[in-house]
């Protein structure tokens, strides 16, 4: 006796095979930004960065005594992409995963660009906020293009001392951040359209006893062609900053 299919099972099957050869399609989108090993693809920008590689890991912390930020950035640059990596930080730490980031070297602040936020304040917790530092020596400020202290679910999907997963989607004018798979910025800007991917060593005046702090990144990995194909909806809605 012949057994058939019904239109159903037919239906079930069909989607699951697309499913997996989307999946595999998008794996091999994937490019390693970060061997784990040593700096190859990035630079040390400013010579106080201290910066090492422990466990598979980017190490960086603060320096005493200085005035002005430091970053590691990767040599080349990019326009659309898909972001992902692992990020661990001590709570009192301030850093920041800098997008599409530009060279500025006669600014206080020597790569300027979106920043995506670590952020040290507990009474905040907007950590995957969208920050910028801009202007030069003269006339220096600093702006929040997008914050999350009205979304209680936002602020609490960070945990520090622990291992937490960023998604960052740079797709056009569209910046969208997700934390451990929750959504946490959706923005809509047009200031920096491309440039490099940056990790910030903010500057430490007169507190050594604050050197002890750090954050960590790894598992570093990008889609950079054909990036929309990849983007993923949202439950929040793009929010036009300026």
């Amino acid at each position: 006796m012949k057994r058939y299919l019904s239109n159903s099972c037919r239906c079930v099957i069909l989607f699951s095979l697309l499913t997996l050869s989307a999946n595999a399609q998008q794996q091999k989108a994937w490019k390693s930004l970060f061997n784990g090993k040593d700096m190859q693809g990035w630079t040390v920008v400013e010579k106080i960065a201290n910066v090492h590689i422990a466990d598979s890991s980017f190490v960086i912390h603060m320096t005493a005594n200085t005035h002005r930020h430091a970053y590691i950035r990767t040599n080349d640059k990019y326009k659309d992409f898909i972001l992902e990596l692992d990020v661990k930080k001590d709570s009192l730490y301030d850093s920041g995963i800098l997008l599409r980031c530009v060279s500025t070297p006669d600014s206080l602040v020597s790569l300027q660009g979106y920043q995506v936020k670590l952020d040290p304040h507990p009474e905040r917790m907007w950590n995957g906020s969208v920050f910028d530092d801009f202007g030069d020596d003269k006339n220096f400020r600093y702006h929040w293009f997008y914050t999350i202290e009205k979304d209680e679910r936002a602020r609490a999907a960070f945990k520090n001392n622990q291992w937490n997963h960023f998604r960052i989607e740079a797709i056009g004018n569209n910046i969208k951040v997700w934390i451990n798979g929750v959504p946490i910025t959706n923005m809509l800007n047009n200031k920096y359209k491309e440039g490099y991917i940056a990790l910030k060593l903010h500057y430490l005046q007169n507190k050594p006893e604050s050197e002890k702090y750090s954050a960590q990144f790894k598992n570093i990995r990008i889609i950079d062609h054909d990036a929309a194909k990849y983007a993923r909806t949202m439950d929040i809605p793009a929010k036009e900053v300026f």
